[in-house]
C-alpha cells in the first residue's frame, strides 16, 4: 500500500510541475525562445506522440525520458527563480484544492465513457446473440 501512496504522490508532483512549466509560459516576463522552449517541453510530456514509437523494447522510452528530462531541465534553467517559485506556489495551490468545476469535468468525462462503453456493449450483443447486421 506505501508503494502505490508513493506512486501516487510523485505523480501528483510531476502533474503539478508540468502545470507549473504552463503558468510560467503564461507569464510576461518569460522571454519568446524560453516560451518555445517550453511548449515544446510541455507539449512532448503530455502528448501521446512519440519520435521513436514505444514498441521499440529500449529505444522508445528510453526517448521518453531522455527528451522530457532534457527539455524541461533547460526549461527550469533559463526561467528566473522569481517566475519559478511564483508558478510553482501557484500551480501547488490550484493542483491541491478540489474545486466544483474540476468535479465536473471528472463526471462528464465518467459518464462519456459509460456512455460510450454501453453503446458498444449494445452493438456487440446484436452481433453476437440477435444476428442483427449493419
Amino acid at each position: 500500500m506505501t508503494l502505490l501512496h508513493t506512486l501516487k504522490q510523485k505523480t501528483h508532483v510531476f502533474n503539478t510541475e508540468i502545470y507549473a512549466l504552463y503558468l510560467s509560459y503564461r507569464d510576461n516576463r518569460v522571454r519568446w525562445y524560453v516560451q518555445v522552449l517550453l511548449a515544446i517541453a510541455i507539449g512532448y510530456a503530455l502528448s501521446p506522440l512519440d519520435l521513436v514509437p514505444d514498441l521499440n523494447p529500449v529505444l522508445g522510452y528510453l526517448d521518453d525520458v531522455v527528451i522530457v528530462a532534457l527539455t524541461l531541465t533547460m526549461s527550469y534553467g533559463f526561467l528566473t527563480r522569481s517566475v519559478r517559485d511564483e508558478a510553482r506556489l501557484q500551480a501547488y495551490e490550484e493542483m491541491s484544492q478540489e474545486n466544483e468545476k474540476s468535479i465536473l469535468a471528472l463526471k462528464v468525462i465518467g459518464y462519456t465513457w459509460v456512455l460510450l462503453l454501453t453503446l458498444i456493449a449494445l452493438v456487440f450483443y446484436k452481433f453476437i446473440f440477435l444476428g442483427t447486421s449493419y
